[in-house]
Order: structure tokens, then sequence, then C-alpha cells
């Protein structure tokens, strides 16, 4: 039936991201699903040997009891029937050997992590320092960094056929994001807009978190962003644009003592930063202030 149809399946590149490769992956799964004969050796845990002269019949075994007569497959069947599985996937997957994937690989999950070291974006211990390497680039959307971040911790959470050890102890279940890290996430999307946004966002949803995560009102974060920085308007940190519309975050009906004001300081190499000062009267002479 039509609704049940993936997207064509398309070809790997050698310019690949984690999003467009789990993209990849998880539209070719599918559709080699759809295949009865495929199935079986698309279920998460299932192995299999390398193809040698000395087993090509990769490990497998001929069907008997309690397995119903007219539902048996013979060894060479089954080999053969996964041999059309790995050659789909190998069509798919140009940039790297085709015999990675049809004659020495042993599982799914070793035929994916192949395919991310190719790349260079397996999760290891050193991978997830790249976190530290992501910002905010010229004409994104603020919503698009937050997509970014997103996706670089789900590829990092400590998963059980990883190899990568916590404390010395083998990780044995897949790790989920947990609500504190979700609020980290948030934080950091913040921070990365610009420094100054995490306490302008406190000063302004305040109310809002005294019963609820950061989290949980990003949505309508994320929304006052996109009308505070229109999408042709790129937000540049390093001027008193930038300043003027991160200050339509602030709340317009605050005490004089409580409101935050958005300042560009004049610094000695003739630069400009934003920052947030709490107490307006002690503002310098030499600073412009958005209050």
């Amino acid at each position: 039936m039509a609704g049940n149809r993936a997207p064509k399946q398309w070809s790997l590149t050698k310019h690949e991201t984690i999003t467009s490769f789990e993209a990849w992956r998880h539209n070719l799964q599918y559709t080699l699903s759809l295949d009865p004969n495929f199935a079986p050796h698309l279920i998460e845990g299932v192995t299999w040997a390398k193809k040698t002269a000395t087993a090509p019949l990769r490990g497998f075994e001929d069907d008997t009891e309690p397995i119903p007569e007219e539902q048996r497959r013979t060894a060479a069947q089954k080999a053969t029937q996964l041999e059309l599985l790995l050659g789909q996937i190998a069509n798919y997957c140009p940039v790297i050997s085709r015999n990675t994937i049809v004659k020495n690989s042993t599982s799914l999950s070793a035929i994916w992590q192949a395919i991310r070291a190719h790349f260079g974006f397996q999760s290891t211990g050193a991978h997830f320092l790249d976190f530290n390497d992501i910002h905010l680039e010229p004409d994104e959307r603020p919503e698009d960094l937050y997509q970014r971040l997103v996706s670089f911790v789900d590829d990092n959470i400590l998963k059980a056929n990883d190899g990568v050890r916590h404390h010395g102890e083998t990780i044995t279940s897949d790790e989920e994001i947990s609500p504190t890290l979700e609020n980290m996430i948030v934080l950091t999307w913040l921070r990365l807009i610009h420094p100054s946004l995490p306490a302008l966002v406190k000063q302004r949803y305040g109310a809002d978190l005294r019963s609820q995560t950061i989290a949980s009102i990003k949505p309508e974060i994320s929304q006052a962003l996109d009308s505070a920085l229109p999408s042709n308007s790129p937000l540049d940190t390093h001027n008193q644009t930038a300043a003027t519309r991160l200050s339509r975050l602030l709340p317009t009906h605050l005490k004089p003592q409580q409101k935050v004001a958005l300042c560009v300081n004049r610094q000695v190499d003739n630069t400009s930063i934003i920052s947030v000062s709490v107490n307006t009267s002690q503002l310098k002479t030499n600073s412009t202030c958005l209050a």
C-alpha cells in the first residue's frame, strides 16, 4: 500500500553528517524490512559469521522442528538471503569496500559501526569532546542549532554495543536522555546563541520556571527567538542590533530594580560585546544600555 512506502532509498555520499547518516540508515532498514526474506536478519542482536572458504554458509544451519515444515529454510537458503540483503546495503553505500559489508560483516550493528568509523563520527570518549566545537553558524536559525545539539547528544549517549566503559564498568544497556541532560542541552543552546541569553530567559520566564523545567518551556522560548530574530536578519552578537533584538525577550512590566539591562560595552580593542547588568544604577557611563 502507498501509505507504507518509505522515501526512495538514496546512496551515501563522501560528505555526510550524523543526522544524514541516521536518516539514510533508518530509511534503508525500513525498506529492507518489507521483504520477509530479509526481516529475520534485521532483528537486533542477530549475528552471522564472515564468509570464508571454510565457512561458506556463515554458520547457518537447516531449520528443524518445532518450525513448521512449510516455513523451514535450509542453511544455504539463509546464507543466500543474507548475502542478497548485504548486497543491497552495499549498493547504497559506495563509500566503503563492498567486501566489508558483504563478506566480512558479522552483524548489522558491525556494518553501521564500520560506516560511522569511515565518516569519523563513531561514538567514543574522544568524539564526545567535539560537542565543544558546536556553535551558531552564520545565518543559522536558533532552532536549527538546537536540533544539531540534540542530534549530537542522541548519537553520543552510551550504548551497550559501543565498547566504551564508564568508570571502568561495561555498559550493559542503552542510556536514555534524562530530564537533567535535556535541561543542559537547552542551557547550552541558549549560551551558544548568546552568553547573556540564559539570564534574560531566567528573568522573562521566572514565574514559569518555579514549577517547570527549562526544557519544558523550550518551545515557547524558541518561538520568542524566532520573533525577535527574523530569519532574514541573522544574529550578529558583536553589534547593538543583536542587543536590541535580544532585549525583546525582556518582560515589559518590571520594577526598576528588577529589570535586566542589556548593554553594549565598549572594549579597549574597539569591539563590542553584549553583557547583562542586573542593577541599572551601577552601569558605566561609557556603556550603551537597552533598558
